[in-house]
């Protein structure tokens, strides 16, 4: 299996081509509107972009000028434009070898759904896509934004962290990062390193076959380490975005209103530790842990919310299981919600058991319901740090 189950393409400039078909449309629609461009290499600006936006920015047009632009190049791009088009080398390779892996593919452009599916019939690589989503011919659904949220509503069942969005431009790599999920942005199309690494693609490839690295022949990098104080906001911001769910419950968790030098004066003072998981560099959870006389106790087990279901939790468990051994101590300690039954069910099952029960107040003064979990442990495994 690929490191993503959902692989989302951008169209132009990632799966083909386009620049002859698009910038002699756009050409096409200028010269008809009075404004001569003889120079195609300036209209490869609009290779990505939605043209309502394209238009707009780099011409000056008004709503109805942009929309009577948009008309005239649709008029020479269907009949013309869209054949004028050439699908890169080995990307049909790719496309097998995915599919062969398991993944869903998908298309994701701002171009409009129906040329989008008349270029991939024409290419016949359109069996290779679960769905072809693109824009509206009225326009509307034209940010990546919109699209790929529109994607991920069609998988509920999938986690963020199962997708990936794929492209060649700015705005690729903004639609990834405003929905959550992972991005690679690639230089063989038309947007420059400069440009997706300034808008925080999470990859950057110059080619297909490295492409092919990352998505089939790279394994995710699973590493859990101890927190320095320059973390604790990493820390923080990942205790923030678990403990949202207890928001809104009878009594709110404290956790949403600790401060972050709380976690920076106890890490400073030796008085609490903490750790996160990355996967690939890209923390996902964390922990807060306390060595005491005989036991290692833990608290604001957080694993952020795109990433549950992946054994996180689990993992960072069993990490302090062998932390607490490496320091001599014979049990695992934690505190749970009385309330909150998912996670003394989800310890249960790790071995942990309930000592004691108690109603007690949190930090904010409310009183809470709660119980005591422990877990004897007995052997070392492999230490991550």
């Amino acid at each position: 299996m690929s490191i993503y189950q959902i692989v989302l393409f951008d169209l132009d400039g990632t799966l083909s081509d386009p620049k002859e078909g698009i910038t002699k449309s756009v050409q096409y629609a200028l010269q008809k509107l009075g404004q001569e461009e003889s120079d195609l290499a300036k209209l490869e600006r609009f290779i990505g972009p939605p043209l309502q936006e394209s238009f707009s920015t780099y011409y000056g047009f008004n709503q109805d000028i942009t929309n009577q632009a948009i008309a005239l190049y649709r008029e020479r791009f269907k009949q013309l434009g869209m054949f004028e088009n050439k699908l890169y080398s080995n990307i049909t390779t790719l496309l097998d070898s995915l599919r062969e892996k398991g993944c869903i593919l998908i298309v994701a452009t701002s171009k409009p759904t129906v040329f989008a599916e008349e270029i991939l019939k024409y290419f016949q690589i359109e069996r290779y896509f679960a769905h072809i989503i693109g824009s509206n011919l009225d326009g509307t659904r034209s940010s990546k934004t919109e699209i790929i949220q529109y994607i991920l509503a069609l998988y509920p069942a999938y986690q963020h962290c199962d997708f990936v969005m794929i492209g060649d431009r700015e705005h690729d790599i903004i639609g990834a990062n405003n929905t959550g999920i992972d991005s690679i942005g690639v230089t063989y199309g038309y947007g420059t390193y400069e440009e997706l690494n300034h808008v925080n693609a999470t990859f950057i490839v110059e080619s297909i076959n490295q492409l092919k690295d990352i998505l089939i022949d790279r394994k995710r990098k699973e590493r859990i380490s101890l927190v320095t104080e320059e973390e604790a906001p990493i820390v923080h911001k990942l205790m923030l975005e678990a403990f949202e769910d207890y928001r809104y419950i009878e009594v709110p968790s404290s956790a949403l209103t600790e401060p972050v030098d709380k976690l920076i004066n106890a890490l400073k003072s030796r008085t609490e530790q903490a750790i996160i998981y990355w996967l690939d560099d890209i923390p996902l959870g964390s922990a807060r842990l306390q060595l005491k006389d005989d036991s290692l106790y833990f608290s604001r087990l957080s694993v952020t919310p795109s990433a549950r279901g992946k054994g996180i939790a689990k993992a960072m468990l069993a990490w302090m299981e062998e932390y607490a051994l490496l320091n001599r101590k014979q049990k695992v300690e934690c505190k749970v919600r009385a309330n909150i039954p998912k996670n003394i069910e989800l310890y249960e099952k790790l071995g942990f058991v309930i000592t004691k029960e108690e109603t007690a107040a949190n930090p904010n003064g409310m009183a809470v319901k709660a119980v005591y979990m422990e877990k004897l442990v007995e052997r070392v495994i492999s230490m991550r740090i």
